[in-house]
Parts: C-alpha cells; sequence; structure tokens
C-alpha cells in the first residue's frame, strides 16, 4: 500500500476497516459508480494489496431501468473493478413502468437481487459504501416521523438476511473524506442526476442539512447522538431478550406463550419489545412500533383477540398466545424426498408417501380434520395452534399429518419449525 501525503487515511485506518474479512474466501461489494462505492472499491483493492491476500472480490452493479445511462455506468464500473483483478457482474431489475415510491421500490429491488445472486453462489457478505452522512440523513428522516430507539440508532453496521450479511465498513467515512480519497489517488466517480432531485425526501434532507448549523446543530454532534442512541439501544435490546427468554415459551408447533402475570412489572419498552420479538419469532418480518402501540394498548383494554404482523394475539388468563394468522398462506407442492421451506416458518421435507401429488397447505383446511387427528396428540390441542400447522394433501383432502406416519399412504412428513430459541414447551406430532 503506497503511503503517500495526499492520501487521508494510514495503512492501519484502512487495514483496520476491513480487518474482520481477513479470513473471508469470497466478498461481494455492492458499487454503483457513485463517490462512496467507487471509494469503497478502491480502499478494498488498497487493502488487499498491501497485505497480499487471497480473497475473491464480486462487485455487483444493479442495473434498475430507470435511466439510460445505467449501462454506461455498469461498463464504467466494470472497466475499474477488471483493472483491480475483481469479477464484475451486472444485476438488472426487471419492471414495469414506476410512478410511486421509486427510491424505496428501487432500494428493495437492489437488496433483493444481490442477496438471490450471492445464495446462489455462496458468497456470505456483501459489503455496501453506506457513509456516516447517509446515517445523519437516515437519522433526521426517521426523527420526522417519530421513530423510537431502534430506529433512530440509524442504520446498522450489521445487517443479517437469512445466512448472509450485509457489512457497512465504511460508516464512520464521511461522504467528504470518500471524495477526497478518490481525488488524491486520480479516480473518478458517476454523479446519479437523482441526488440533485428534491422530489426524494433523502435528497431533500441532503440538500438542507447544512442549515442546521445556524441552530448550532453539526454533523459531529448528530454523529455522536446517533452512536449514544446505538449504544443504548443495544444495552435495552439485551435486556429484553434476556426477559424474552425467561417469560417467552415457543413452541415447535410454532406459536409462543408470553408469560403477561410477570411481564407486566416490567417497563413498558421491554414489554413492547418483548411482544415484537416474539412476533418475528412466529412469522418473521418487522414489527411497526405504532401499530404494536395502539395494539397492545387495545388489547390491555379489551382483553379481546388483535391482529398484528400476520400474527393472532389471543388473551389467555394471565398469558398471551401468539400464532400465526390463517390468511395469506399459499400451498406448495411438493415431490417425495423434496425439502421446501413453507410459509417461512416450517421446513418440510417428505420422506416416503405412495401417493403423488402431494400439496402442503395449513391443515385447519381440512373437511375431516377432527377424524384425522383422533387418537394422536393433534387431538388434545386448541383449533388457534392446529389451524396453520403443514400438513399433506391429495387434492382437498388430507393425507399426511406433521410428523405422524400414515400407515394407509405409507408416507411420513417430517416438519421442523424454524425456531430462533432451543426452549420448546411442545413437540410437533410424534417423534
Amino acid at each position: 500500500m503506497v503511503n503517500d501525503n495526499k492520501f487521508p487515511l494510514t495503512d492501519s485506518r484502512v487495514c483496520g476497516l476491513f480487518s474482520s474479512y481477513i479470513n473471508h474466501e469470497r466478498i461481494a461489494l455492492a458499487v454503483s459508480g457513485g463517490r462512496d462505492s467507487m471509494a469503497l472499491m478502491y480502499l478494498v483493492y488498497r487493502w488487499k494489496a498491501h497485505l497480499a491476500i487471497n480473497i475473491e472480490i464480486e462487485v455487483l452493479t444493479v442495473n434498475h431501468n430507470l435511466r439510460k445511462a445505467a449501462e454506461d455506468e455498469s461498463r464504467f464500473v466494470k472497466k475499474i473493478a477488471k483493472n483491480y483483478g475483481f469479477r464484475h457482474k451486472v444485476l438488472t431489475w426487471e419492471h414495469e413502468h414506476i410512478e410511486t415510491s421509486i427510491q424505496e421500490k428501487a432500494r428493495n429491488a437492489r437488496y433483493q437481487l444481490m442477496l438471490d445472486y450471492a445464495r446462489k453462489e455462496n458468497i456470505d457478505t456483501i459489503l455496501t459504501a453506506h457513509t456516516s452522512d447517509d446515517n445523519i440523513e437516515t437519522f433526521i428522516m426517521r426523527l420526522a416521523k417519530g421513530s423510537g430507539l431502534d430506529g433512530l440508532k440509524s442504520i446498522n453496521k450489521i445487517r443479517h438476511e437469512d445466512g448472509i450479511q450485509i457489512h457497512r465498513p465504511i460508516l464512520s467515512l464521511s461522504r467528504s473524506l470518500t471524495t477526497e480519497i478518490l481525488r488524491s489517488t486520480g479516480n473518478e466517480w458517476v454523479d446519479d442526476p437523482t441526488n440533485e432531485d428534491d422530489n426524494f425526501e433523502r435528497i431533500k434532507i441532503r440538500n438542507n442539512i447544512s442549515s442546521l448549523s445556524s441552530v448550532n446543530i453539526s454533523s459531529e454532534h448528530l454523529k455522536k447522538t446517533i452512536q449514544r442512541l446505538a449504544r443504548a439501544n443495544e444495552s435495552i435490546s439485551f435486556f429484553a431478550n434476556s426477559v424474552a427468554q425467561e417469560l417467552v415459551e415457543l413452541s415447535e408447533l410454532g406459536h409462543a406463550d408470553v408469560d403477561f402475570d410477570k411481564l407486566r412489572n416490567y417497563p413498558k419498552e421491554i414489554i413492547l419489545r418483548v411482544f415484537a420479538k416474539a412476533l418475528t419469532d412466529i412469522n418473521g418480518g418487522t414489527v411497526s412500533l405504532s401499530s404494536l402501540e395502539a395494539v397492545f394498548a387495545d388489547l390491555i383494554k379489551t382483553q379481546r383477540s388483535k391482529t398484528l404482523n400476520g400474527c393472532q394475539i389471543i388473551p389467555k388468563k394471565n398469558n398471551f398466545i401468539i400464532v400465526r394468522e390463517n390468511r395469506g398462506i399459499s400451498p406448495v407442492e411438493i415431490k417425495i424426498n423434496e425439502r421446501i421451506s413453507w410459509d417461512g416458518r416450517f421446513d418440510v421435507h417428505l420422506k416416503s408417501c405412495d401417493k403423488t401429488n402431494i400439496i402442503i397447505d395449513q391443515i385447519g383446511n381440512a373437511d375431516d380434520l377432527r377424524k384425522m387427528i383422533d387418537g394422536t396428540p393433534f387431538q388434545s390441542m386448541p383449533k388457534y395452534v392446529l389451524r396453520t400447522l403443514p400438513g399433506g394433501f391429495i387434492k382437498d383432502k388430507l393425507v399426511l399429518l406433521p410428523n405422524t406416519h400414515n400407515i394407509y399412504n405409507s408416507g411420513y412428513l417430517d416438519v421442523k419449525f424454524r425456531i430462533s430459541d432451543k426452549k420448546n414447551s411442545q413437540k410437533l406430532g410424534r417423534s
């Protein structure tokens, strides 16, 4: 690594940015051609060359099909990546005409394309070029929406997405510093014209942040605030997760039992976080804080069932039961010895069956369910638990219960709930 007078970072600072990746075999970089991502790519090149490490770098550029110049920008990134000895792949977003929420939809598509490609290529780490300026912009956007502490901590340095980690290694660097990195090394970048369009919320905030200095709000102080909020959020999350471990029983039947008799004694922030975690454990997704606050207030007031995050919250004496709603669940065909994920909640393996054309659907849809479960462990289970469990159907007839031998069809459907915690209150069918 050449340590010249113009380059704004020391060798050790550059190496420190990427030290956690030194034992990786492959890493993907999200590079659009803009200044931040081009700086990220150069810094990775500089780090890799300095340490002479044999890590394969795959550069991913997403063509959103929103501007004619996107193809030229992809070629520009490809040329620089090739000069660095990196592989390059263009991922194209195919879509109809978009009129509303363009940036949000483009962002979601961008991440989905990169995640899908990473899974296909067995890459477990993607680096993106978010900077401290992005963090400040996100903080102000969320502040304007009345976000809670979890939102105000802004951008996570690491985000987990079903086995893939998305890292932001230059989150501590400013946009002015990434510009200086490129200029000092003679590297070019592409300015996206949409980054000057005030019709987009983020751009409007970006173009007006400097005006905050008139009321003594500086970027440095905002960065300190974000760091302190992140630290506080980490502490509260740790405590809330400990409480959830103690007071939430996750069942292999795909529901959660919340001991509210004990939980009610904790501060409201902890109570809400415990409920949010239980809802996410049961059905994934992200729970809206505003919706959770409203639903929780109504639950306490009425003691009547409520729905949130695709789940039903059912009051039961001193407990609350959280189960998957029986809406929005799609049937899926399965072949003999095939393994599938069903509804994002269960791993299903059709080990054997004399019949073909087996469809996995919720057993609550079966007309003859009571007859099928007679004499099985499912007979004593509440209907709200039973109704969204996966079973094997031929047309509309239920022929396979989870983890229960069907001697008439020589069939066995192995089902495991994707449980994030090993405290299980019940087993799913027979072992």
